[in-house]
């Protein structure tokens, strides 16, 4: 279980990184905030050698892995990534309004006047399939409302939600939210309006 949740971590890492990325592609230095975390992405794929332990490299159950990007060590058997603002660049704070659909491991905005992203549902092999899936992919936000506070709020899991929000997205497409399966994130700082969309019918 531990070794599953450290290549979890390090594939959800890479994943985040390039602009227009797929969850395996090699990091981009351009999107990380931070001089060091941009030095860990050009390193990636360089392999590890045993005098780079303590320098750049860990060991893990007998294997030497490159530190990621926002990476940190916690204990012997566990690391930890620092959160997305602290880890990418960000654009500034903006005014959003949209659909915010809650669903557990699947949040997602979709900003007013424009429409949810299909995904492609038949050729699941087909090369046709994989690009309209990354068309997909890049045009859906996550929606990251962990700060905010809903005092006596209800939350149903599926239930959509018309919300306008102070928040901030992510500067470079790239693989976020659960398993990198979003193109870009959005932070919630501060939510001015929410309320509950009918479940049948229109939604906005």
């Amino acid at each position: 279980m531990q070794l599953r949740l450290a290549l979890t971590l390090t594939l959800a890492t890479l994943g985040v990184a390039k602009a227009q990325s797929g969850p395996l592609d090699r990091p981009d230095p351009k999107v990380f905030a931070r001089a060091k975390d941009q030095e860990r992405a050009r390193l990636m794929m360089k392999p590890c050698a045993k005098a780079d332990i303590g320098r750049g490299c860990y060991r893990y159950d007998g294997h030497a892995f490159r530190e990621e990007p926002c990476s940190y060590q916690i204990d012997a058997q566990t690391r930890g990534s620092l959160p997305t603002d602290q880890c990418y660049k960000m654009e500034t704070q903006q005014r959003y309004r949209g659909v915010w659909v809650d669903v557990f491991e699947g949040q997602r905005f979709i900003p007013e006047g424009t429409s949810p992203p299909e995904w492609p549902r038949t050729g699941l092999k087909s090369s046709e399939w994989k690009e309209k899936a990354e068309q997909a992919r890049l045009a859906t936000i996550w929606m990251n409302a962990n700060r905010v506070h809903f005092d006596g709020l209800t939350r149903r899991n599926g239930a959509r939600w018309i919300i306008e929000f102070i928040g901030r997205k992510t500067m470079y497409p790239g693989s976020y939210g659960h398993f990198g399966m979003s193109g870009q994130e959005i932070i919630v700082d501060r939510v001015i309006s929410l309320w509950e969309c009918p479940r049948t019918g229109i939604c906005g």
